[in-house]
């Protein structure tokens, strides 16, 4: 009975460490407004709007290329862009952008950052 209560405090502890990581992982991608502001303004930044190009022609992020992530060419589109090199990425909302991201990383990009929030609060933030 004794190694039982151990067992169960241990495997609480290994999934509570687990999730912990989980979702600090999951925030280093997310950067606020700031944060995105600051990475984009950098020299030949891959700066992608994953939105629809209705929703891109009704205002975007300056230099911000258009690869619908709803558009069933969407990875092919992406080979004009470098895996090796940092990509910021924003939709709408923030969850086309999460799903755009982990496509991109399951596709051999290194590194993919988000908007947190997405263009919807970059526009309230720049108001």
């Amino acid at each position: 009975m004794k190694n039982l209560n151990v067992l169960t405090l241990v495997l609480i502890a290994l999934l509570t460490f687990s999730f912990t990581a989980y979702s600090q992982e999951k925030a280093a991608h997310l950067l606020n407004n700031t944060s995105f502001q600051k990475e984009i303004e950098k020299t030949e930044v891959q700066l992608v709007d994953v939105r629809t190009p209705k929703e891109y022609a009704e205002g975007t992020i300056e230099y911000a290329k258009n690869i619908d992530f709803l558009n069933e060419n969407f990875l092919e589109q992406t080979k004009t862009l470098s895996k090796d090199k940092p990509v910021y990425i924003f939709c709408k909302s923030g969850k086309r952008s999460e799903k755009a991201r982990n496509t991109l990383l399951e596709n051999g990009f290194k590194q993919v950052y988000e908007l947190d929030g997405g263009y919807t609060k970059w526009v309230e933030v720049k108001k």
